[in-house]
Formats: structure tokens, sequence, C-alpha cells
């Protein structure tokens, strides 16, 4: 009688414990999980990537483009060293630096500045601009040297609506705005 009034006790005791341990560890996947979101869902913006990017490898920034892919979400910066480029993507949600590749620049695409001696501004900076003349979110920035000149061409979507949006790299001007619908058949 004692044997079976103890093994009733235990097996209370430990249903007792397992519901509360199930209840406290379900409470806590809940709030990690909400922290979880609460830090994902807002991109950093290109300024702030393009930041980490230049600690991770000093030079002039080429393209900022933002990947959406089944891995996640990230900017792909292309930054070009004198003789190399390199390859930078960032988290676009942390701002963790994903991953770093260097490639040898064997096609000769590197530009040197210009004779005038001109400072180019930052792909971020080019980023703002573009954003203050167009809403939405900047998808992709490249650096386009041609002439003598330099421009960045950024793009800019906003639902079904890409804008390209062409700022002057050395005075922050925009100088071309061109906006295209994809339900446009051209």
């Amino acid at each position: 009688m004692k044997t079976k009034i103890w093994s009733s006790i235990t097996a209370a005791a430990l249903i007792l414990g397992g519901a509360y341990g199930i209840g406290e560890l379900k409470g806590s996947t809940a709030e990690a999980a909400a922290a979880v979101k609460s830090q994902s869902t807002t991109l950093i913006s290109v300024s702030q990537a393009e930041q980490i990017a230049l600690k991770a490898a000093p030079g002039q920034v080429e393209s900022i483009d933002l990947e959406k892919k089944a891995s996640g979400t990230y900017y792909d910066i292309e930054i070009q060293q004198t003789k190399q480029e390199i390859d930078v993507r960032v988290d676009a949600y942390s701002g963790k630096v994903i991953s770093v590749r260097k490639d040898a620049d064997d096609d000769g695409s590197y530009t040197a500045a210009p004779a005038s001696g001109g400072k180019l501004i930052t792909a971020g900076k080019a980023a703002e601009v573009a954003q203050a003349a167009v809403k939405g979110t900047v998808t992709e920035i490249d650096l386009d040297r041609d002439h003598g000149g330099a421009v960045y061409e950024v793009e800019i979507r906003n639902g079904q609506v890409k804008t390209e949006v062409r700022v002057d790299a050395y005075t922050a001007k925009v100088v071309y705005t061109d906006t295209d619908s994809d339900e446009d058949d051209d």
C-alpha cells in the first residue's frame, strides 16, 4: 500500500514538474522568437552597409546590390582596391559581415581618380540623395565613370515601380531620373 502511494506521489510530481518545464520552455522560446522577429524587420541603411564593408576592406565602393535569396537578404558590396576587387556581403538586417572575397583585377577595369583631384561622394551619400528625390528602397548602386566624369546609378523600387536616379559622384546632385513600371510592356 505504501508503495502505491509513493508511486502515485512520484508520478504526480513528474507530471506537474514536466508541465511546468514545458510551460517555461514555451515561454522562453516565444520570447526568443519575438526578439529575433523585432531585430529582423528593419533593413540597415545603404550607408551603414557601406561603412561596415569598408571596415572589412578599405577602398572605393564601386557597387552595392540588395540581394534577396532563399539563404537571406544581404548587401553585396564591390570594393575596388589597387589591382584587386573585393566583394563583401553584409547581412541586410543585422549588419554582420557574411563573407569577404578577393578577386584579382585581371580585366583592367580599375580606373584611377580624375586628374582634377575631385573627391567622390560615398555610395551611401548617393543613396541618400536619390531617396530624397524618389521614395522607395534602394536595391542597387553602381559607380559609372565615363568621359572624365562619374555618376552613381541608383535603382530604387517602390512596389512595382522601379526608378533609376543618377547622382553626380562629385557634386551629389541628381542629374537624371527615369521611372519604369513592372506593368509596362517595353
